[in-house]
């Protein structure tokens, strides 16, 4: 019926087969075909499995987890070795794929873990572990692991873990009753004027403080060696500068002077560890009479940067620049950005309430 003269009979053949396909859809001629055996579909082949033994290991050699900055390689390293106990205390270890198909041995995992920060942390690595290694084994993404994740474990993240004014304040005027007073009292506000995280405060160095721009230089989350500069409140620089001016003075002619750490408990040489700022901070909130039982269990040094963000907002600065200064995802639009706003920045950071505070003269 369709033949066409001169044409091989595979091309005659196409050519019927072309003007049936424009008077049906392509489903249509699809199931024709598949029902008549003339089509066959493949069922798609399963990826091979890997044990949960060699996962780990890849992992740990992966280009993904040699990005990570040092601080997270050790915490990933430490929650991997915990991890790894639990699965090691099995009747018989998974392979890497039976994770996705029965998420809930992770709940299993979980379910002792009491503190918020502590899941967050551990889910966070989780998330991380299986993200990396099925995207190179199976090349799929972990949908039940992520959603057992994030429905399975509380997060309650409805409001942020935030000290009130008068919390602050108290905590405030308990740290210069503490041992190591004045560094302690610097902290804090350091912590309030900038809204920087606690690894950020613990590795800042004399020469990351820019008096002439009012701003703090900080390493930026999850690389390293790149530092990005961070608005300060002037009242918190004003107290970093007498700080490090109490403490120091006698050292400016070293010649590695502007090496040292600002927040060191061995002359600047290596910086505070962040446990002794949380355990200094735990210990004032422990003791603060305006904390109420329930609050102090909720509370902790991220609750500063919190507070920062909070009270910024109750201050009138607008969230474009809450967000520069928390240093979150709109910072990747580097220094430019930076300096086509400066003098916005600066004025908006001069809005915020730590920036002026009869508390930040104690020191005088």
């Amino acid at each position: 019926m369709f033949k066409v003269e001169g044409l091989s009979p595979v091309t005659n053949l196409m050519a019927q087969l072309q003007k049936l396909a424009a008077t049906n859809s392509h489903d249509n001629m699809k199931q024709a075909l598949e029902k008549s055996n003339l089509i066959f579909v493949e069922e798609p082949k399963k990826p091979k499995d890997i044990t949960f033994g060699e996962a780990v290991h890849w992992y740990l050699q992966s280009s993904e987890f040699a990005r990570k900055s040092e601080a997270t390689q050790k915490t990933y390293r430490s929650e991997l070795n915990q991890f790894v106990s639990f699965i090691n205390s099995l009747p018989e270890a998974p392979y890497l794929f039976s994770f996705e198909n029965n998420p809930k041995i992770l709940l299993d995992y979980l379910k002792p873990v009491k503190t918020q920060n502590t899941r967050f942390k551990k889910s966070s690595f989780l998330r991380d572990f299986f993200t990396v290694t099925f995207t190179r084994f199976f090349e799929i993404d972990i949908k039940k692991i992520k959603e057992t994740l994030v429905l399975e474990v509380e997060f309650d993240e409805d409001l942020p873990k935030a000290f009130t004014k008068e919390q602050v304040e108290e905590i405030i005027n308990l740290s210069r009753l503490t041992n190591d007073g004045f560094r302690n009292f610097v902290i804090l506000w350091t912590f309030l004027g900038s809204g920087i995280r606690l690894n950020e405060l613990t590795q800042l160095q004399i020469k990351d403080i820019c008096y002439n721009s009012q701003n703090i230089e900080v390493r930026v989350k999850g690389k390293k060696l790149q530092k990005v500069p961070r608005r300060i409140t002037s009242t918190s620089l004003e107290l970093l500068r007498k700080y490090v001016g109490f403490k120091y003075g006698s050292l400016k002619s070293h010649p590695k002077y502007t090496d040292l750490y600002v927040f060191s408990t061995d002359k600047g040489v290596n910086p505070i560890s962040d446990s002794a700022v949380q355990k200094m901070l735990d210990g004032l909130i422990t003791e603060a009479q305006s904390i109420s039982k329930e609050e102090k269990e909720r509370l902790s040094v991220h609750s500063l940067r919190h507070s920062f963000a909070l009270f910024a907002l109750e201050g009138g600065v607008d969230i474009v620049s809450i967000s520069k200064f928390l240093g979150h995802r709109s910072l990747k639009t580097t220094t430019i950005y930076l300096e086509l706003f400066n003098s916005m920045l600066l004025e908006a950071i001069e809005k915020h309430p730590f920036a002026h505070s009869l508390a930040a003269n104690l020191f005088d």
